[in-house]
């Protein structure tokens, strides 16, 4: 599938370069994405250069935009559908604060799309929010391991080799406080170097981190502290991919670029 960019590029002076962000699954593999949303406390703070605005709310409406292509690919999905079953499908998503906050009550209710967005998302902040905004702090470790196991649970019977790629899609506007153990966790993995993946022990995976928030402000500028937080994380670990949306208020330019990063281009063989 190809995506075309038509939002008009907007931002800080730090924001990623849109030359920069380019198509991560070029080759012919499957890919099985997957969502890592922040619910840390700083994605609900007004903005001082607009109090109106936060994080969370252009965060969450970019979300909802970049699962919607991903319907087109997902043929289990519209089997799953076909029996009058919305929740099925989508892109399966892992929340986190200083905790891994699962999306509904079952193992299994995690997948997000369009039919079924905003009935989960509004279930999810009644369950976990403060007052209708996030709370905790910025620790992602405990999800990742509930993706570990969501994703062995779905493709272990299958041989290594021909599961699918992992596209593990970051939602964040700040620094991890378990940044030592996330390392620690991507040295399991090595390079390949025909493919740009991490090849990590039962799958291979590719990370792509979209960092946004509103820029300098008087308490200093956490995205950009975040962004080179994992580019810092990159260069020992070139699978991971940081994008920075600094001061990006639309919502469907987010969407549109990450797209373009996950999206395999070709047809899986």
């Amino acid at each position: 599938m190809q995506i075309t960019r038509t939002e008009t590029p907007t931002g800080g002076p730090n924001r990623t370069p849109r030359e920069e962000i380019t198509e991560l699954n070029t080759g012919t593999r499957e890919v099985e994405p997957e969502g890592y949303l922040d619910f840390s406390e700083s994605e609900g703070w007004p903005w001082e250069s607009d109090p109106a605005r936060n994080t969370w709310n252009i965060q969450i409406e970019a979300v909802r935009q970049f699962i919607v292509p991903f319907e087109d690919l997902d043929s289990q999905a519209k089997a799953e559908q076909a029996g009058g079953d919305e929740d099925k499908g989508g892109v399966y998503f892992y929340p986190f604060s200083h905790r891994f906050l699962p999306i509904g009550d079952g193992d299994d209710d995690g997948d997000l799309n369009s039919a079924n967005f905003a009935d989960k998302m509004s279930a999810f902040l009644r369950k976990y929010g403060k007052k209708g905004l996030p709370a905790g702090g910025t620790e992602i470790m405990t999800a990742v391991t509930a993706g570990d196991r969501h994703f062995l649970g779905e493709f272990r019977e299958d041989p290594r080799d021909e599961r699918p790629v992992r596209a593990r899609v970051v939602f964040t506007d700040g620094a991890l406080r378990d940044a030592n153990q996330f390392r620690s966790y991507l040295e399991q993995a090595t390079l390949d170097r025909d493919t740009g993946y991490g090849r990590h022990g039962e799958w291979d995976e590719v990370w792509a981190i979209c960092i946004l928030g509103e820029g300098q402000n008087s308490t200093g500028n956490s995205g950009r502290d975040a962004y080179e937080q994992y580019v810092n994380i990159s260069k020992s670990h070139p699978w991971v991919h940081a994008y920075y949306f600094e001061a990006v208020t639309n919502p469907a330019e987010v969407a549109e670029d990450m797209a373009l990063a996950v999206i395999p281009t070709q047809t899986p063989a």
